[in-house]
């Protein structure tokens, strides 16, 4: 079973100074489409059973957009999961990382040393998020048993997906990288349990 996971196109957040956006529900901009669009690109000659994704905007119109940039994948049923919507970072949704260190310096220089041991205003637990995202892979993997399939999900929850199948716990996460709609490759068997061959592969 061969799992592409996906990080959704640039949003108007992302191209405005990197704001945090968290759960607030932002669509794709032009570039963002194109993007998912030539991410696509990447899925040439794989045919999926199912594409699965956040339920969030930008999330569902990136997965829309690589499903309808190759013809093999039209068959592909859309499921939303709510566990892989992004990480919720409270009242530091729409800031950029400026505005937070203005206005948070020592909760940031804390959240940049220790993600996982700092509570952001009506913020999510990074730790307790990891969990659920790895309980809801696992649940895909039983719902799709032996299918391939695309997940189309969000930065941190791409990043604490995979440091957590590494093994890693979710203050490592920043240590992997996830550009605006990278791909990411998992594969996964009885036998040999996951394997993952690729991290941020981006469309040339």
């Amino acid at each position: 079973m061969m799992i592409y996971l996906f990080r959704h196109g640039q949003t108007v957040y992302n191209a405005d100074g990197e704001r945090f956006c968290g759960t607030s529900d932002v669509g794709l901009t032009a570039l963002g489409w194109q993007q998912a669009r030539r991410a696509a690109q990447m899925l040439s000659g794989v045919r999926l059973h199912a594409f699965v994704h956040s339920g969030l905007r930008r999330a569902a119109e990136t997965a829309k957009a690589i499903q309808e940039s190759q013809p093999q994948l039209a068959g592909a049923r859309l499921h939303v999961e709510p566990a892989f919507r992004e990480v919720g970072f409270g009242s530091w949704e729409g800031l950029t990382r400026a505005e937070v260190n203005k206005r948070y310096p020592d909760m940031y220089a804390q959240w940049l040393a220790d993600p996982a041991h700092v509570s952001i205003p009506g913020g999510d637990d990074v730790t307790q998020r990891q969990q659920e995202v790895l309980s809801a892979f696992s649940r895909l993997l039983v719902r799709f048993a032996d299918c391939d399939i695309a997940v189309v999900a969000h930065n941190t929850i791409n990043r604490l997906l995979l440091v957590g199948l590494l093994g890693s716990e979710a203050r490592h996460y920043r240590r992997i990288v996830q550009e605006n709609a990278c791909m990411n490759i998992i594969e996964y068997s009885e036998a040999s349990g996951v394997r993952i061959h690729a991290v941020n592969r981006l469309a040339i």
